[in-house]
């Protein structure tokens, strides 16, 4: 089912059942190739793009056990310290109340507020000039090549044109990596809550938890949240009062925020766009490109978006993980501005 023109480079229809397998894989994708560990042209004269990436931090840092491991220990950690701190009455723990604590509080808000900031605009300003190289390269299969573009990240698996940049090379691997481990860090956020004698909510153990492993495929989305949540906590652990509209207008953009991820997200998954006939060709008879066989829909030119069953997997388990943190973000919202008339 095509629910665009037949003559339309990118479609819409019903996936293939090839991409829900299990168990899932990616037999056509090759290893993960660390960030450069040279400053890409977009990144030149950024701070953090002078940092290299140890090959060794990046591979452990995507493997599932450690993933796995750590959210465990984290969600063990927290559930011991609710009822340490309902042991305790809910009373402050005793540094909390230092002038050391509350400065070490501001200066988390603070860093992570200009990190989600310094995510959300070096991502434009990579995608930004590889659309006009798109734009530049592509000639009649412009739509194609675009569509490409945010489907395939490494360039070696680009099938309609080669381009010089894949969003991998261009930076998009560094920014989402270092996006990524920054969820990590983020559970500081849990520990903060917890210092100060209260209870860790669902809501709050849920999201830091489940965004650990899908926060990579949260970049494009979340980081210009991140910046705006981040100076709230900052002001408010300064003593800066903000208005309770404020608070009102940030959890609603959360909520729209997890709604476009979750559309986004599908989308992929029915989406596919059309290779010219004669590039299509090549690439089965001399077999450079098995993604490209793996990903053939009805139309004999048309690829999936998707690869393999690894990717389709990744997708709607971040897309089941969004369902319940709507209805708490839901749930939060209705219990803290609505009741009561807040």
């Amino acid at each position: 089912m095509d629910i665009l023109s037949a003559h339309s480079p990118i479609k819409f229809g019903f996936p293939s059942l090839k991409l829900f397998t299990l168990p899932p894989s990616q037999p056509y994708k090759p290893t993960p190739r660390p960030p450069p560990t040279t400053s890409s042209h977009v990144l030149a004269k950024s701070l953090f793009q002078r940092i290299n990436i140890d090959p060794g931090l990046f591979y452990t840092s995507l493997d599932i056990k450690f993933v796995l491991t750590f959210t465990a220990i984290y969600v063990t950690t927290v559930l011991y310290l609710n009822q340490y701190n309902a042991r305790r009455q809910y009373r402050p723990w005793r540094f909390t109340k230092t002038s050391t604590f509350k400065a070490l509080v501001v200066a988390h808000n603070a860093f992570l507020a200009l990190f989600s900031a310094w995510t959300f605009v070096s991502l434009f300003t990579i995608l930004f000039p590889l659309w006009n190289l798109a734009v530049a390269e592509a000639g009649p299969n412009y739509y194609a090549h675009v569509a490409e573009l945010l489907c395939e990240t490494d360039s070696s698996a680009y099938r309609v044109l080669p381009i010089s940049k894949s969003l991998w090379e261009a930076g998009g691997s560094y920014v989402g990596w270092l996006f990524y481990i920054s969820k990590f860090y983020e559970v500081i956020d849990t520990l903060i809550i917890l210092a100060r004698g209260k209870r860790s909510s669902t809501l709050q153990t849920y999201h830091h938890a489940g965004v650990i492993i899908c926060g990579w495929a949260t970049v494009l989305y979340e980081s210009p949240l991140g910046a705006i949540g981040y100076t709230y906590f900052t002001l408010q652990t300064l003593g800066i009062s903000v208005p309770v509209s404020f608070k009102r207008t940030l959890t609603k953009l959360q909520l729209a925020q997890f709604f476009v991820g979750w559309i986004w997200g599908y989308t992929y998954l029915f989406m596919s766009y059309k290779v010219p006939m004669d590039v299509t060709v090549k690439g089965i008879n001399n077999g450079s490109t098995p993604a490209l066989k793996a990903g053939m829909s009805t139309s004999e030119n048309a690829v999936s978006c998707l690869s393999d069953s690894g990717e389709a997997f990744t997708i709607i388990v971040t897309s089941i993980y969004i369902i319940p943190l709507i209805y708490l973000f839901g749930q939060f919202y209705i219990k803290a501005y609505m009741k009561q008339g807040k």
